[in-house]
């Protein structure tokens, strides 16, 4: 791929345009993304020079008062020459992150046209120098090794291809080559603005960084396909530890034998997963998370959790790690006397039933005395909370979890069980009381039968 139309040099930029660009050929149906500023228009006239087959896409955005004027030109060019036009009104533009809101309309929009129409590809105006301020921007910004390549020639989008056939040229030569053919434009007065990020970079670091190094382009194109060539390796080279995490529709899961050993390997796929993550779910990790985790992997601690943000939560209990939603700490308590039988917030069943007989139910059971003092109590544990495990001993069912090495997440799902004077006589579903009957007996005693949700 040669890179030399970045320079103010002569050269024929259709011919430069169609020789970097294989992919426009006769038989694609091509979508283009116009504005009606000059970057788009001269896409436009370039792409109508072979006689391809062409659409164009437009949205009125409606934040300036120009854009009915612009919306109008472009119908009006379009009919003319016989290319299908494509409108679409913002009826009610976003009064918070307009930006990001307006991206993702017009996306929406040559997505939804594409698969309508059947295109094959949709071509944005995107340049070398809106490369340049982009890999500027996520660089201030920080963020990701991935998140700072800037911006994709090509990428799959939709049923189709989105390509941005202009990466390779100079805001400059988009000029020069209007002004050559004679290609009309419309100049958007707030690009002029000091309000947004993206301007001041335009206006007031770029054209610094050229007068320094008028080969500043060039060098941000080749660091951009750097990165990318840098991000295929890494995720090419994890993909092996990636494909033993687990995801069961509702949270991740790897076991820590599926870490790589290298702290800065950890880091990328870390990246990476957190990466495939969200695009299922609805969760973003900042670097200062990422590398929070890394230190906590290096942690001898078998159980820990670090808050995600929005509700999600990294955790690591014993050798296995997860990523998961939090759980609501469950205050439920129920009173349950002879024959009734419940429902628990987590799906479970108890009943408690009077007996002289063998059971013949399945499930976790706990055989009390004819002498219980009923009803019995089940909730949630509380601290403090002691279970009678022998004669001797009576242990704190925090210690009791801890010495069987059970992961947290499965004690927050216990149920302690206790008689009406506040004696516990069971934790669902790991252990009964010293105080229950350890087997059934020929006489009169109670069954409490606890019935585990079954997953469908």
């Amino acid at each position: 791929m040669s890179l030399l139309f970045l320079k103010n040099e002569e050269f024929n930029m259709e011919h430069a345009f169609f020789k970097e660009n294989p992919e426009l050929v006769e038989g694609k149906k091509i979508l283009i993304a116009v504005s009606a500023g000059v970057d788009s228009m001269v896409l436009l006239h370039l792409l109508e020079q072979r006689k391809l087959k062409i659409g164009v896409a437009h949205i009125n955005h409606q934040l300036r008062k120009e854009s009915k004027a612009e919306a109008a030109f472009l119908h009006a060019y379009c009919e003319k020459q016989q290319i299908p036009f494509y409108l679409k009104v913002w009826e009610k533009p976003a009064e918070k992150n307009v930006e990001a809101e307006a991206r993702n309309v017009r996306y929406g929009f040559f997505k939804e046209i594409m698969q309508k129409e059947k295109y094959d590809l949709i071509l944005t105006a995107h340049h070398g120098d809106d490369q340049l301020e982009t890999l500027l921007m996520r660089l201030t910004r920080g963020g990701s090794l991935a998140g700072h390549e800037g911006i994709a020639r090509q990428q799959r989008f939709g049923n189709g291809i989105l390509l941005r056939p202009l990466l390779l040229f100079s805001k400059e030569s988009l000029y020069d080559y209007a002004e050559k053919e004679n290609v009309p434009y419309f100049e958007d007065g707030t690009n002029t603005s000091q309000d947004y990020f993206r301007n001041r970079i335009r206006q007031n670091v770029v054209p610094e960084l050229k007068a320094e190094n008028p080969q500043v382009l060039l060098h941000a194109q080749q660091f951009h396909q750097q990165l990318t060539w840098a991000n295929q390796l890494i995720n090419e080279t994890l993909k092996e530890n990636l494909r033993n995490v687990e995801f069961d529709g509702q949270r991740w899961s790897f076991s820590y034998e599926t870490l790589p050993q290298e702290t800065g390997a950890r880091y990328y796929f870390l990246s990476s997963f957190f990466q495939q993550a969200s695009e299922q779910k609805t969760l973003a990790v900042s670097q200062r998370q990422l590398f929070l985790l890394l230190d906590k992997m290096e942690d001898f601690t078998s159980q820990w959790l670090i808050d995600i943000g929005n509700n999600w939560q990294f955790v690591r209990r014993y050798q296995h790690f997860y990523l998961e939603q939090k759980s609501l700490v469950d205050k439920e308590v129920l009173y349950l006397d002879e024959g009734e039988e419940a429902e628990l917030s987590d799906g479970a069943r108890v009943a408690l039933r009077k007996s002289s007989e063998a059971s013949n139910k399945e499930g976790y059971q706990v055989f009390l005395p004819a002498t219980v003092n009923l009803p019995l109590k089940i909730r949630k544990r509380e601290a403090g909370d002691r279970i009678q495990l022998s004669g001797l001993l009576k242990k704190r069912i925090n210690r009791y979890f801890i010495d069987k090495k059970i992961p947290t997440d499965a004690r927050d799902r216990a149920w302690v069980v206790e008689d009406s004077v506040g004696e516990i006589v069971a934790l669902l579903p790991f252990v009964n009381s010293y105080l229950s009957i350890t087997t059934e007996t020929d006489r009169i005693h109670y069954i409490l039968d606890y019935t585990l949700q079954v997953a469908k």
